[in-house]
């Protein structure tokens, strides 16, 4: 008998436990966070990522997917149906079936949410190309939405308060039931999906409440700003390199410690700097330094990379003295990090 989505992601996560290995590698965060997801996922419940932008929630959603194993499905199923049990209007009917592998790292459905987006995006809709030719009263007419091509894959939502609330109780379904209708067909089709949804804090521009009937689908976890530490590793692993140039742990440092600096003064900015603002700092002072036939990066190419990438990632508080004069606010945060 075939395995749930669900419980082929607990047996994953559960032997690379017993083999003394870390199923989040490559996912930056303290323990107690490492290990509150893990607990969620094991448990089979759908999770949701509370945090600024910048550090890392689509990166563990895609980590996540990639401890499942290959699928077997039908080839050219819009609706990933198992060949042993096929059940989606494409397949019913069907005498022969070719089958098809999905490796474990692309059974994931992603999407980004925005306030433009309407339910049938999410659900589906009748194709009026294959309903004039199929009929109306088809389901082969229906075009699945992200939901159904979920099935047996992990759908992650980027953004989730920035959707609609009225798209959001879409989901309730099959977050619920693990069920969707097909609208007008009265055709209910399983979904063996587990979501892995995001959410911005409320002060980010875009961003709505999660509708009460949906967040008590979901676990949810706060994910704070890397330690100085995690986040220069970070840099060591994603941040792009340039032939030639030398730039080595303290110069990710010196990138990191800036970037720290700069939140540590909440009360002058609108938002803190995300990770991406370090590995910016981090990936233009290795180009300035190329820019003027260095080998090395310097210290003094660090604070120019970072004097214009935080002129441009910085939003300054309008109650703050620096609102109109944000040179001086990131001198100020050049000559906190060099106490650092």
């Amino acid at each position: 008998m075939a395995k749930n989505l669900r419980r082929e992601l607990r047996d994953a996560i559960l032997t690379k436990l017993a083999k003394k290995q870390d199923p989040l590698k490559g996912f930056y965060c303290d323990d107690q966070t490492r290990e509150a997801i893990l607990a969620v996922l094991v448990a089979g419940r759908h999770l949701l990522l509370e945090g600024p932008p910048g550090i890392g929630k689509t990166t563990v959603a895609k980590i996540i997917a990639s401890l499942l194993p290959a699928m077997e499905t039908v080839a050219d199923c819009r609706y990933n149906c198992d060949p042993g049990k096929p059940a989606c209007p494409d397949c019913t009917g069907k005498k022969k079936l070719k089958k098809t592998k999905v490796p474990g790292e692309e059974r994931f459905i992603r999407i980004q949410g925005s306030p433009e987006m309407m339910p049938e995006d999410l659900m589906g809709d009748l194709d009026p190309v294959l309903a004039m030719r199929l009929g109306i009263q088809d389901p082969r007419a229906f075009t699945p939405g992200k939901i159904q091509k979920a099935h047996r894959k992990i759908l992650f939502i980027d953004e989730l308060n920035r959707v609609p609330q009225r798209t959001q109780n879409t989901l309730v379904q099959v977050l619920e039931e693990g069920v969707t209708t097909i609208a007008g067909f009265d055709l209910a089709y399983e979904v063996d999906t587990l979501v892995v949804a995001t959410e911005n804090p409320e002060e980010y521009a875009g961003a709505e409440r999660v509708s009460e009937t949906l967040s008590d689908r979901f676990e949810q976890i706060r994910i704070g700003y890397p330690s100085v530490d995690h986040e220069v590793e970070i840099l060591q692993q994603y941040g792009n390199r340039i032939e030639g140039i030398s730039a080595g742990d303290a110069i990710m440092q010196q990138a990191v410690s800036i970037v720290n600096a700069a939140r540590s003064m909440p009360d002058e900015l609108e938002r803190l700097p995300s990770v991406r603002t370090s590995l910016s700092i981090y990936e233009q002072s290795q180009a300035h330094a190329r820019l003027k036939n260095k080998k090395k990066v310097g210290k003094a190419d660090v604070e120019h990379a970072a004097r214009r990438v935080l002129t441009g990632r910085l939003s300054v508080s309008s109650e703050s003295k620096y609102y109109e004069r944000q040179e001086l606010l990131i001198e100020k945060v050049l000559d906190l990090a060099k106490k650092d």
